[in-house]
């Protein structure tokens, strides 16, 4: 099958291509902590390549797209169901204490890792008692 989202049938002697259906998107599992630097966010995207994660910060959301691409090998059969292709999509409110110039990432071993750094204003501060 050439697009595994092209669904057809037969009718007689003829083919009938209908249009194709959307692929489902999942919501990964993620796992936060906050400390008084930054929010740190980690997100599962198993067999996902680096090249294949976008991540963007608009109006206070963050939002992780991903796709994970696989195909079988040549001859072989799954023995459940396969999904040659998933796409992941995962939208959280950052708020307005994070410095969106600052956020950083890396991908390793399926895991998304973000740093969210606090902006200076909204960290907590000590005060000095005179």
């Amino acid at each position: 099958m050439s697009d595994q989202n092209e669904l057809s049938h037969q009718t007689g002697n003829n083919a009938v291509t209908t249009e194709a259906r959307p692929l489902p998107t999942y919501r990964p599992h993620y796992t936060s902590r906050y400390d008084q630097e930054a929010w740190e966010v980690a997100v599962r995207l198993p067999g996902v390549s680096r090249e294949n994660v976008a991540v963007t910060v608009e109006n206070e959301i963050l939002e992780v797209k991903a796709t994970r691409h696989f195909d079988l090998p040549e001859g072989w059969r799954p023995l459940g169901e396969h999904e040659p292709i998933r796409n992941y999509r995962l939208r959280l409110d950052v708020g307005p204490e994070v410095d969106e110039t600052r956020i950083s990432g890396g991908l390793e071993d399926g895991v998304l890792t973000l740093r969210l750094p606090l902006r200076e204003e909204v960290k907590p501060r000590s005060i000095e008692i005179r």
